[in-house]
């Protein structure tokens, strides 16, 4: 099964550096592309924040990005891709930006401008409910899956070090390795988790409260977008007038959030 992984995600890649190769220059698609037209990239793995229900991409992020385009009077077109090929999509300029529950980090700011933050990730740790996990100690005792982020393999070397750790580029992978025991737990956002369990009551999560990668979730622009001040006006907007916390409500996250000021 590993080297089954192994070569499906060979084969992912090798198609991307191909696509990636081929596809013209940033500029040459900046220059063809409708001025009309937002281009957002997402990798349609993380229920409830964006993924596909009965064929239809959807989730929090995805209702957000159409609010916000809707709001500055422009056509929206999602692209989906594989979370390290967001990044690089970015950087390229091939995307005018992307949502993927990206947490905003000292090292994302280097490469990425961020809007507003609108929610607070809480990552906690995917596992059986047969195989209990109640403390630090217990878990750094596990093998750890988790979608690949240097920030949140950072965070687990720091909190464990020494804990057996395995990284996929999407989070759907993770889990299908898990159900397949190549792990012991998925290091996987609260909210997701709830999703998962709520279709695998034999599953459940552990927290770890000292376990934090971000200062909250945003949407990634390249660096320089004028996109940054519009979209940070509009969420400004959407959080006074109640139509952000609704949209929450709606796909239950429920962790409480306010807006900073910035």
């Amino acid at each position: 099964m590993k080297k089954f992984v192994t070569a499906v995600l060979s084969i992912l890649v090798g198609a991307f550096v191909i696509w990636f190769c081929l596809k013209p220059s940033g500029t040459d698609r900046a220059s063809k592309k409708e001025k009309t037209v937002l281009h957002f990239g997402t990798c349609a793995d993380y229920p409830p924040m964006e993924y596909y229900r009965d064929g239809t991409l959807t989730g929090f992020e995805v209702e957000l990005a159409k609010l916000i385009a809707e709001k500055l009077g422009k056509k929206i077109i999602f692209e989906d891709m594989a979370f390290s090929a967001l990044q690089i999509a970015l950087e390229k300029n091939f995307i005018d930006a992307f949502v993927a529950a990206f947490g905003v980090t000292p090292e994302g700011r280097k490469k990425f401008d961020f809007t507003t933050p609108y929610y607070t990730e809480g990552l906690v740790f995917l596992h059986k409910k047969s195989d209990s996990i109640t403390s630090l100690e217990e878990l750094s005792k596990k093998k750890i899956i988790y979608q690949l982020s240097n920030q949140i393999k950072k965070s687990l070397e720091e909190s464990m070090p020494g804990t057996e750790m395995v990284s996929t580029d999407r989070m759907d992978v993770a889990v299908e390795m898990f159900k397949a025991g190549h792990g012991d737990c998925v290091c996987i956002d609260i909210f997701v988790a709830d999703a998962y369990c709520e279709k695998n009551p034999e599953w459940t999560y552990f927290a770890l409260d000292s376990f934090k990668v971000s200062d909250g979730v945003a949407i990634a622009l390249p660096r320089g977008s004028p996109l940054k001040v519009e979209i940070n006006k509009i969420l400004k907007a959407l959080d006074a007038s109640g139509e952000l916390q609704a949209l929450r409500e709606k796909w239950a996250l429920r962790m409480p959030w306010e807006l900073p000021n910035e």
